[in-house]
C-alpha cells in the first residue's frame, strides 16, 4: 500500500509559493503524493512548502526542477516520517475555523464558536490529509452546500477522503450513506474516528482502495454524487474511471487544483462527456462542478 515515507521541506517567499508548489506537483520524477504549503507563524511573509513522497527524493533532482523553470534553487531538507509522530497535526495546528455556506469547519478547541444555525464539522489535524488549504477546503464545502441545497443524492462517494471531511459534510445533510475511500489505510482509520466525533458513524462507509480499484466500489456503482479533492494530475488520470462509475444524471465535484490548472483538468472531463456547470477559485485554488 502506497503511503508517504518522506517529505521535502523548504521555505519560500509568499509571492512565489504557488509557482514552486505547482512545479513540484507537475513533476513526474520525483513524483509527489501530496503538496502542502502554509504561512509560517512569525508573519514574515514566508511559506512552509512540503512535498510528500513514497520514496526518498534527491535534493539535486528537486532543485533541477526549479532551475529548469528559471527559478532559484532552494535550501531543502529531506525528512523521514516517524510514524510515531503526528506530523500533519504539527504542521496544521494553526488552522483557523472556516465558514462555508451552512458549514462551520473547526477544531475541537473552536467547537464553542460554532454558530447555532451552522452545520458543525469538527476535524482536528491528524495523521491523514484533509484539513489542508483553506482554498480547497472552503471551495469544496461551498460547492457541496450549493448542490445539496437543490438536489437529493442517494449514492455518494468521496474519493481520496483524507480525514473524511467532505464525506462527513455530505452525510450530515443527505442523512444517508456516503462511501469514503482512500489509498492510505491511516486515512480511512482517521475518517472512521472523525465520523464518530461528528455523530455520523452509521452513515460513513470507509474503503481502502486506489481509485475505484475495489470490488465493493464496483458493486455500489453508479454514484449520483462523486467528490474528488486530490491533485490535478491524478484527477486527469481518473477521468475515464469516474465517467464509468457515475450515473447518467450524476454530479461531480473536483478540487485540489490551482486556478491555473482548472481549464487543463476540465478539458479531460469534458472529453468524457461531462459538462462544467460552475467553478469557484479561492486563494488561487479551484473547485469545479460538473454534471454527467
Amino acid at each position: 500500500m502506497e503511503e508517504a515515507r518522506f517529505y521535502a521541506q523548504t521555505i519560500v517567499n509568499k509571492k512565489i509559493a504557488d509557482k514552486y508548489a505547482e512545479i513540484l506537483e507537475q513533476a513526474t520524477w520525483p513524483e509527489a503524493m501530496s503538496i502542502t504549503w502554509f504561512e509560517t507563524h512569525d508573519e514574515s511573509q514566508e511559506w512552509d512548502l512540503r512535498a510528500y513522497y513514497e520514496f526518498e527524493p534527491k535534493i539535486d533532482e528537486l532543485n533541477n526542477l526549479f532551475v529548469a523553470q528559471s527559478l532559484a534553487p532552494l535550501n531543502i531538507n529531506i525528512i523521514s516520517l516517524d510514524k510515531n509522530i503526528n506530523w500533519v497535526a504539527e504542521s496544521l495546528t494553526a488552522l483557523a475555523p472556516i465558514q462555508a455556506g451552512r458549514f462551520f469547519l473547526h477544531g475541537k478547541h473552536d467547537a464553542k464558536n460554532c454558530p447555532i444555525s451552522a452545520i458543525g464539522l469538527e476535524i482536528d489535524a491528524n495523521l491523514a490529509f484533509g484539513t489542508g488549504h483553506h482554498g480547497t477546503t472552503k471551495g469544496c464545502l461551498i460547492a457541496l452546500d450549493k448542490i445539496l441545497s437543490v438536489g437529493a443524492f442517494h449514492h455518494a462517494i468521496d474519493l481520496g477522503t483524507g480525514t473524511g471531511l467532505l464525506a462527513i459534510a455530505a452525510a450530515k445533510i443527505l442523512k444517508n450513506q456516503v462511501i469514503a475511500t482512500d489509498i492510505d489505510p491511516v486515512a480511512t482509520h482517521i475518517t472512521r474516528e472523525n465520523a464518530s466525533i461528528n455523530n455520523v458513524s452509521n452513515l460513513i462507509k470507509t474503503i481502502t482502495a486506489k481509485g475505484f480499484n475495489h470490488a465493493e466500489l464496483h458493486k455500489n456503482a453508479p454514484y449520483d454524487l462523486i467528490i474528488a479533492n486530490i491533485l490535478a494530475k491524478p484527477l486527469t488520470t481518473m477521468a475515464v474511471d469516474i465517467r464509468q462509475h457515475i450515473s447518467m444524471d450524476g454530479t461531480l465535484i473536483l478540487s485540489g487544483l490551482l486556478g491555473t490548472q482548472a481549464n487543463w483538468v476540465s478539458s479531460y472531463f469534458k472529453a468524457q462527456g461531462f459538462v462544467e456547470v460552475d467553478r469557484n477559485i479561492i486563494d488561487q485554488w479551484a473547485t469545479l462542478i460538473f454534471t454527467a
